[in-house]
């Protein structure tokens, strides 16, 4: 009885110390508005941690992560793979796919495949414009069986015909339907008007890739992959010095090089903006805005990019998406964007899908709003935001360690130093509201873009429209 007491004297006790429904009360703000919160700081990573040098041209990132005895690797090969002729295109296009499906010089495709599948093993590779990849993951303890896989795979690589003739099928139904989405042919249209005939711009058509023969990729094959400048991307479950090892022993004896490519061919921009129409049977307009933007790293990059946020970058909280969308109900998605390239100047502009018939006045207020960024400038609010929300993205970089040891590697393939992810928060802190405003002025001029639209013309009420048929979309 006793003892029932004092647990009930205790209980009593401590209901009598919690705070009221009014003291609770004056604690909540009246607003989500007024909610503070600390501020935010996020220290990244450091690139050097984790590099490695296995010789003066094969750079590794190892980020170890025993979570899962899983091992990840990406080699990335900087190399030249721009064709050197239009006949070189379509063999490209269907090289790049059998060096992964086409077996080796000592096995078959149907080999590999099955030797992977026992393993539960990926490899995949691919030769890009700028550079080329090869990607294998699989098990930490299988990685001396597939890593000499991907070896011969990459060195002897066995084009086989019949996979090779699946492959041309393949391309050429891709071709053939390359249009479909209007959404792509949207992004050809934007291309084709943007830029100067360049190799790096070619495909392939369905007659060259019907026309392609083994010999054709034989005479190319060795072109690529060579470790002139090689970065690795390693995560998973290793012992970093056996890795080394490992990788070392991978490179040795390399297959010699045949031939060089020289350098990459940089991309013209035509001139004269305007509004090129390429006609497609459908009920709404597929529009994008485009103009020349900066080749990085340039200064005007970060004060740009906050200037893109502000403008169509930060969806809902953005001007364009406020205006054109919630106010005016034009549009269900519009964003604008400012890319980032460190091979050739990259491009910035607006994007949107809006009903035929609105077209002209989705563009009148695009336009009104890019020209009253650029002359008034962004609120204290909207730069404070934007500023925030570009670096509390940071820690998605970073978030498991395969994305970390590839953003490491590819950040030093386009040449940043390894302060980049340390200087980054201070370089968009100090960008001020007069620097985003002239850089929108400067670069968010809405007569200098080119403005490619897919939809059906007679709907959309525009004047001085040129119209690019859909068979002179391809380079």
């Amino acid at each position: 009885m006793l003892k029932f007491f004092a647990i009930f004297i205790v209980l009593v006790g401590c209901a009598a110390h919690q705070p009221s429904p009014s003291d609770t009360r004056s604690l909540t703000p009246d607003s989500y508005k007024d909610i503070v919160f600390p501020e935010f700081e996020y220290v990244a990573p450091y690139p050097g941690d984790y590099r490695i040098s296995i010789s003066d041209s094969i750079t590794l990132y190892a980020v170890r992560d025993s979570a899962l005895p899983l091992i990840d690797l990406t080699f990335y090969f900087k190399e030249n793979a721009t064709p050197k002729n239009k006949e070189e295109v379509a063999a490209l296009q269907i090289l790049s796919a059998l060096y992964s499906r086409g077996g080796t010089e000592k096995l078959n495709p149907a080999q590999v495949d099955d030797s992977l599948e026992f393993l539960s093993a990926r490899i995949s590779v691919n030769i890009g414009t700028t550079q080329s990849k090869a990607h294998l993951n699989c098990l930490s303890r299988d990685l001396d069986k597939v890593l000499p896989l991907l070896r011969e795979i990459l060195n002897k690589p066995r084009l086989d015909s019949s996979r090779m003739e699946l492959q041309k099928n393949t391309a050429i139904q891709s071709y053939k339907h390359r249009y479909d989405q209007p959404s792509a042919q949207a992004t050809a249209l934007s291309t084709k008007i943007l830029y100067k005939d360049n190799p790096k711009l070619w495909r392939a058509d369905s007659a060259s890739i019907a026309n392609i023969q083994r010999k054709d990729l034989l005479a190319i094959k060795d072109d690529f992959f060579m470790p002139h400048r090689v970065i690795i991307a390693a995560a998973g479950d290793f012992n970093k010095d056996s890795l080394v090892n490992t990788l070392t022993n991978f490179f040795s004896n390399w297959k010699e090089q045949v031939s060089v490519r020289g350098d990459f061919p940089p991309l013209e921009f035509n001139e004269n903006p305007g509004v090129f129409v390429s006609e497609k049977d459908i009920s709404q307009a597929n529009i994008i805005m485009a103009a020349p933007f900066v080749k990085r790293p340039h200064p005007d990059y970060y004060q740009a990019a906050i200037a893109n946020y502000i403008l169509g970058g930060s969806s809902f909280s953005s001007r364009l998406m406020n205006t054109v969308r919630t106010q005016h109900g034009l549009a269900y998605s519009i964003f604008s964007f400012a890319r980032s390239d460190y091979e050739d100047v990259a491009t910035l502009g607006v994007v949107l899908q809006t009903k035929a018939e609105s077209t002209k006045d989705a563009l009148q207020i695009i336009r009104e709003e890019t020209i009253k960024l650029g002359a008034e400038g962004p609120s204290a609010e909207e730069l404070e935001f934007a500023k925030k929300s570009l670096i509390e993205s940071m820690p998605g970089m970073f978030e498991s360690s395969a994305i970390t040891a590839n953003t490491f590697a590819v950040s030093e393939l386009n040449g940043r130093s390894l302060e980049h992810y340390r200087e980054y928060p201070k370089q968009i802190k100090a960008v001020t509201a007069e620097q985003v405003k002239a850089m929108a002025a400067k670069y968010f001029n809405p007569n200098t873009f080119k403005i490619g639209i897919v939809g059906p013309s007679e709907k959309m009420v525009l004047e001085n429209i040129k119209l690019v048929p859909v068979e002179e979309l391809d380079f």
